[in-house]
């Protein structure tokens, strides 16, 4: 690595952004102890999300600003300069990773303090808007720990026996009534005998892996841009294509486990402290993936240029039903997230719910990777040949349109899909917490039955207009607007690109995160902490399920409706977008 390249001060202000989006992805860590010690499982996953609005601000600045690098590439030909000041911003984001690994008991602490005031104050709306006064800055003082306190979580006893330690991942055991009973059975049980927890080796390197792959999934994605000028558009939006390894690895093998083990400490069935290890080695193991990420850089340009190739030789604007149709398919697993709430409650099982809750997340996470870049290929099609952006618009309102075909069928699944995630709680648990196992199983013609089983008639649970008034109305209107927003992101920020000409062109296809920020905001800071306070509630016994019912019944009407508004909020969108490249150019 070249280290005059730190002569550049706008390169260390990207590797500072890069470095802040490591930092505050890694402390989501400090969610599950946090959670263990409040016993608001969802509530806890639910501000975390905060954390990770900031990094979608974080991206919005440093990728954009570093296309100017890219645009500076592919005038000068000197690709390989370009490749050597990624590098640095590789090697930033690890040491974000570092320095977030010592603070996860200051980040436990404001977790822990963050839930209270949402508690208390009845929104996260209310808790951050009091953090500006002297009460607040002094709470959030009063949070700092030292980082040598990372040695007492993996030091302390953790459990009765050698045998329980080895086993406690591997109970058949559903903690589904009385939680608390549970955990008092298991306090008096315990001996003197204490074991240090072990925690499971496939965990730790999967976690390795999946760090080291998202680190350099949008980075590689813009330096094959520059190899690629023609189609940078589809370079840039296959990002996602190396980011998707990243999100099978932690989904299906590192999630689904910790939020086991999370569940059960706090059913009682195994030690607290063995999240507080489990923490700090996933915490310490972002750190390795971020070094570890600089060995996979070459991989990710070698496989995004292949695919950058394929999409080039294909005429891509030929098949925009199958993009259609994979918009039905995001959007309608997207609806899921509403049917693991009441799955939640009725198992008792909140943090597994929200790992399998991940599976189908994945799901369409893989698919809208697919889709974007076929879109961007459709981009790079036409502006190459005779036709006008103006060209774009109609076919993207089709694509539009079928988010909204899959938010409804989503909504008339929604039964069916809250009796696959009981089964699907219950089978996870049954396999020690395995994903891969219950995935591996279901690919056995045996096990097809009962998935078929699972179908239920569409249903309303029972809902009825009285019923709304036992829910907050401002989350259920900005569930809409979020939906709205989040539909067109990627879509008005490849319109805008193709309206635009030059460098701007590639600064307005990764502005994406303008639009996309917006969502993130409202649905971090309003839609998901109340969603996750009223599960949490349901869960204690202090709201009836009926109320978790109709909560989830009314987001799911409300993607209906946010998908259909998305519609109205596209061409503004992408004017909001246009701006905002032009601005950044005029900066950088």
């Amino acid at each position: 690595m070249n280290i005059a390249l730190l002569q550049d001060g706008r390169l260390l202000f990207i590797m500072l952004l890069a470095a802040t989006v490591s930092m505050l992805t890694t402390l989501n860590i400090a969610a599950r102890p946090a959670a263990i010690r409040t016993r608001q499982v969802a509530l806890s996953l639910s501000v975390s999300a905060v954390f990770f609005m900031f990094t979608r601000f974080a991206n919005l600045f440093y990728l954009p600003i570093l296309g100017t690098y890219v645009d500076k590439a592919v005038l000068s030909g000197n690709v390989d300069l370009l490749y050597q000041q990624i590098q640095w911003v590789v090697l930033g984001s690890a040491l974000g990773a570092f320095f977030s690994w010592l603070m996860l008991p200051t980040f436990t602490a404001l977790y822990e303090r963050g839930i209270s005031g949402i508690t208390s104050r009845g929104s996260m709306l209310k808790m951050l808007l009091g953090l500006p006064s002297i009460r607040g800055i002094k709470a959030l003082i009063g949070c700092l720990r030292s980082p040598l306190e990372l040695k007492d979580w993996i030091s302390a006893p953790t459990t009765n026996s050698a045998e329980q330690a080895n086993t406690a991942l591997h109970t058949n055991t559903v903690a589904t009534e009385q939680p608390a009973a549970l955990g008092k059975t298991e306090s008096s049980a315990a001996s003197n005998i204490s074991v240090k927890f072990a925690l499971p080796w496939d965990i730790l390197c999967w976690n390795v892996f999946a760090t080291a792959v998202w680190t350099v999934g949008a980075l590689a994605a813009l330096h094959v841009s520059a190899s690629y000028p023609s189609l940078e558009a589809t370079s840039v939006l296959l990002s996602g294509l190396v980011n998707s390894f990243a999100a099978v690895a932690f989904s299906l093998f590192v999630d689904p486990k910790a939020a086991v083990i999370t569940d059960q400490a706090v059913s009682g069935q195994r030690p607290q402290q063995h999240v507080l290890a489990m923490s700090f080695h996933l915490g310490l193991g972002n750190f390795i993936g971020g070094l570890f990420g600089l060995l996979t850089f070459p991989v990710a340009i070698r496989m995004i240029s292949w695919a950058v190739e394929k999409l080039g030789q294909a005429k891509m604007n030929e098949n925009m039903w199958l993009v259609i149709g994979l918009n039905v398919l995001v959007y309608c697993l997207t609806c899921t997230s509403f049917s693991s709430r009441i799955s939640a409650v009725m198992t008792r099982s909140v943090a597994t719910a929200l790992a399998i809750y991940n599976v189908f997340f994945l799901i369409t996470r893989l698919t809208g990777q697919v889709y974007a870049p076929i879109l961007g290929a459709v981009r790079d099609s036409i502006v190459k040949g005779e036709s006008t952006a103006a060209q774009l618009l109609p076919l993207f309102r089709w694509v539009i349109a079928g988010s909204t075909m899959g938010a409804l069928l989503g909504w008339l699944l929604m039964p069916t899909f809250v009796q696959i995630f009981n089964t699907a709680i219950d089978a996870l648990q049954r396999r020690k917490g395995s994903m891969a196992t219950l995935l591996k199983d279901l690919l056995n013609p045996v096990h097809w039955f009962s998935i078929l089983r699972c179908w239920r008639a569409p249903s309303n649970f029972g809902v009825i207009w009285k019923d709304l008034h036992s829910l907050p109305k401002g989350f259920l209107w900005a569930n809409v607007f979020v939906i709205g927003v989040h539909v067109i992101g990627v879509l008005a920020a490849i319109q805008a690109g193709a309206e635009l000409t030059g460098s701007l062109s590639r600064t307005a296809t990764l502005l994406s995160s303008v639009i996309n920020g917006v969502a993130t905001i409202l649905a971090s800071v309003i839609v998901d902490p109340t969603a996750a306070k009223i599960t949490d509630e349901a869960v204690s016994g202090k709201r009836s399920l009926h109320e978790v019912e109709t909560m989830a019944l009314l987001l799911c009407i409300g993607a209906v409706a946010g998908t259909a508004f998305s519609q109205l909020l596209f061409v503004p969108s992408v004017k909001i977008i246009v701006f905002g490249a032009q601005i950044l150019g005029m900066l950088f």
